[in-house]
């Protein structure tokens, strides 16, 4: 039975302790009568995957009402728990306590003589509604959402490869949201590409086909810069990037600066009141796209330049900025940082994209 969420509690232990030569003592009083161990997961509400590292603990209270002990375990990378010796009769609330705050409690009822309690999984699809951005080194799309006036997001940690998994092999945990937003420096390799065969277990194809399923079922993907491998290891045959597709990392030749681009598409020209915008490139390099099918609209090209070792030329026509559907959802793709080009000639595409989601 779930119950209201009650203040911070911090985690106590009241013992009978006496003080020799050997130093100090704990003595915790034992339980008289039948106890149980109860198991369960922890999900972490907002951003739906399932939570390591969270602390779920009961208080033990004696005849008298004081409190002797607290049985408490803490979550590992799948969000299961263990409470081992929890007295059957008189049982105490469950807290989950996640750095300083509480945020979760309720009770177990148990049947009589019943010595192992497994709690059904909890849902954990996330917060409906919402913006989910999977946070890496270069990534800035949280700055640039909060910047333009967007607060309704959540942060999934992309350098943790457990948590990325998790999360992006999940179509429930996706599914939660509207938008996911992919803005370069998470972990690629054995979620998006298996370049040196470590992926035993399945994983990147597991994490394709469930991005492929949240993307047909109405989900929508905004991927920019050091991220193209999401949109190149999931949709290979949209975009033709330069250099070694088998490669990671293999098209990221375009040489950093500023790309006087053509807003090519008359929709967005119309929209931004421009038909050329000067695109920055902050970064040491950035994906070149060579050609696209079809089924994508091209909404930025320009001339980039860029560089494999000594050797140096420039792509005219580049597209920078593109999208295409799959199914009933939509996928964009940037060559260029969003967080870069706020307050330039630029800002307006980006607002303009973002309004659209």
């Amino acid at each position: 039975m779930r119950t209201s969420l009650l203040p911070v509690l911090a985690f106590g232990l009241l013992s009978i302790a006496c003080k020799n030569d050997s130093g100090l003592n704990v003595v915790v009083p034992k339980h008289v009568g039948d106890t149980a161990i109860i198991e369960g997961r922890v999900c972490d509400p907002a951003r739906g995957v399932w939570l390591e590292g969270a602390d779920v603990y009961m208080h033990l209270f004696d005849t008298e009402g004081n409190l002797y002990y607290t049985v408490q375990d803490e979550t590992d990378v799948e969000g299961r728990f263990q409470l081992v010796d929890v007295p059957m009769d008189g049982m105490q609330p469950i807290f989950v306590q996640y750095g300083n705050q509480v945020i979760d409690q309720f009770e177990v009822e148990a049947a009589a003589g019943q010595s192992v309690i497994i709690l059904p999984d909890p849902v954990c699809a996330g917060v409906s509604g919402r913006m989910a951005v999977v946070k890496g080194d270069y990534d800035d799309f949280a700055e640039t959402l909060t910047a333009l006036g967007f607060s309704d997001y959540v942060e999934i940690n992309g350098q943790t490869g457990d948590e990325l998994v998790q999360f992006l092999s999940n179509t429930k945990s996706m599914g939660a949201f509207d938008v996911i937003f992919f803005g370069g420096g998470h972990i690629e390799e054995d979620i998006f590409h298996d370049s040196d065969g470590s992926d035993t277990t399945g994983q990147v194809a597991a994490v394709q086909a469930a991005i492929l399923e949240y993307v047909n079922a109405g989900g929508k993907i905004v991927a920019s810069d050091w991220s193209y491998d999401v949109i190149e290891s999931v949709w290979p045959e949209r975009l033709t990037f330069a250099g070694d597709d088998l490669v990671p990392d293999d098209a990221q030749r375009g040489e950093s600066g500023t790309v006087r681009a053509d807003v090519v598409d008359g929709t967005m020209a119309a929209s931004v009141g421009a038909e050329r915008v000067d695109v920055s490139f902050d970064l040491i390099e950035f994906p070149i796209i060579e050609g696209t099918d079809s089924r994508v609209t091209t909404y930025l090209s320009g001339r980039a330049s860029w560089r494999v070792g000594e050797t140096t030329g420039s792509t005219a026509d580049s597209p920078l900025l593109v999208s295409f559907s799959h199914g009933d959802g939509v996928v964009w793709f940037s060559t260029f940082r969003f967080g870069s080009n706020l307050e330039t000639s630029a800002e307006p595409v980006i607002l303009t994209l973002l309004n659209s989601l």
